[in-house]
């Protein structure tokens, strides 16, 4: 089943059921077992030749494992896996919007029975549909007759249904069940035109979640793609199996530090054949991982939905007026204390000026075009007749500074 949790971090990690621990504790035991069985051949049984050797080998390895371009697979992989498993999930047929069509388009105790006959037959078809490609599903119902026994379906469909020759799968006839009664409800002037393709098509969704999910169940992942993902994994951490190993000759422990557990290489397990099992397990989520959809839990679920809305409430219908209507709805202490940020528009905050704001009409605008202009042209002039100014009373300033300067000179020499 799915796992549900919103505990605080710390105790998320300790939790067994669906967790990371549970998936790869076996892979990590035969790690370990193997790597520790390699360390002591190199150990106790290789002289310092040999250990010199054996550690070329392990400088082969580790390099090697740089060639396997293992992110990049198990991305991909588990990406389409996860975008798949919720795409499943989206197509478990609800029964809900149907029966609210038929409540509503068949109303009345006159029309319970065929109410209560297109509920049941819901349940039916999500028994019969669902047990074809859940194991939780076909291992409560293993055969036609446990349909009966548990009053999804009579003996006189249980006759029908089973004298039906359809080699290619018959799932869909509880389906055709509900198309004819809705059918025969409009020869009898019950619905019209309108009601029964409104009831159609809500018979029409409902049994599309069906046929999708067997589609789902008859076209899996390539398996090509599949057996890279897991050859390239395992093969990974085999070739670490020699590339993680210490290095124990005189010349490597006299450079080098020696540690006899694989810290990092744990990291990587953790993490790559974590990301492995999830694609593994979400790969058929109507199996019996700790993960997989609870369609015993759906069908239970729908089928007391679809009798509610076929009985209980396809008539109800509360007084109205009864109680005025509030404008704020009160909080409890607990509720007031969280302060909920009230949505703003990114423009809440921009304000014009009152001159922007006011309103004017196309001549206006000419008019304030002509003035702008004539008042550019006369600013212009300004600036003109400035400069000119300014050159002439340079000009005449010049020569003043000349004879100024020479006398000054005459002077000095005097």
């Amino acid at each position: 089943m799915t796992i549900s949790y919103d505990e605080e971090f710390s105790s998320l990690m300790i939790r067994w059921r669906g967790s990371l621990w549970k998936a790869v504790l076996k892979d990590l035991i035969w790690f370990y077992a193997a790597y520790y069985i390699i360390l002591g051949i190199q150990w106790y049984i290789l002289d310092e030749k040999q250990k010199e050797y054996f550690t070329g080998w392990i400088n082969w390895c580790e390099i090697g494992t740089q060639y396997i371009p293992l992110s990049f697979l198990l991305g991909f992989f588990v990406s389409v896996i996860v975008a798949r498993w919720w795409e499943q999930f989206n197509w478990i047929s609800w029964p809900d919007k149907m029966m609210m069509m038929v409540s509503a388009c068949l109303p009345g105790r006159e029309n319970l029975p065929v109410r209560e006959a297109i509920a049941r037959w819901s349940s039916l078809q999500s028994a019969i549909a669902w047990s074809g490609i859940s194991v939780r599903t076909l291992k409560r119902f293993p055969t036609e007759r446990h349909l009966v026994d548990a009053k999804l379906m009579t003996e006189e469909e249980y006759d029908l249904y089973m004298n039906t020759d359809a080699p290619q799968g018959k799932w869909f006839i509880p389906i055709i069940w509900i198309i004819n009664l809705v059918r025969k409800q409009y020869e009898a002037k019950k619905i019209d035109s309108i009601q029964m393709q409104m009831l159609l098509q809500q018979v029409y969704s409902f049994r599309d979640g069906f046929a999708m999910l067997f589609v789902y169940d008859w076209v899996k992942i390539p398996l090509v793609y599949t057996q890279v993902v897991a050859i390239a994994t395992y093969g990974y951490f085999f070739i670490c199996l020699i590339g993680r190993q210490p290095k124990l000759d005189q010349k490597s422990m006299s450079t080098e530090i020696t540690i006899l557990f694989p810290i990092f290489t744990t990291f990587q397990m953790l993490f790559y054949l974590g990301w492995l099992k999830v694609g593994q397990f979400l790969m058929n989520p109507f199996g019996e991982d700790d993960d997989d959809f609870e369609l015993n839990y759906v069908l239970d679920r729908n089928t007391s939905i679809a009798h509610l809305m076929a009985t209980d409430l396809a008539d109800q219908c509360p007084s109205v007026g009864t109680i005025d209507l509030v404008k704020t709805v009160p909080h409890t202490r607990a509720s007031f204390k969280i302060q909920d940020v009230i949505p703003k528009s990114h423009l809440a905050s921009f304000r014009l000026s009152d001159n922007e704001m006011q309103l004017i009409k196309p001549e206006d605008i000419e008019d304030e075009n002509r003035q702008a202009e004539a008042k550019g042209q006369r600013q212009r002039l300004g600036m003109f007749v400035r400069a000119i100014d300014a050159r002439r009373k340079k000009t005449v300033e010049e020569p003043i500074s000349e004879e100024t300067e020479h006398l000054n000179n005459g002077d000095k020499e005097n």
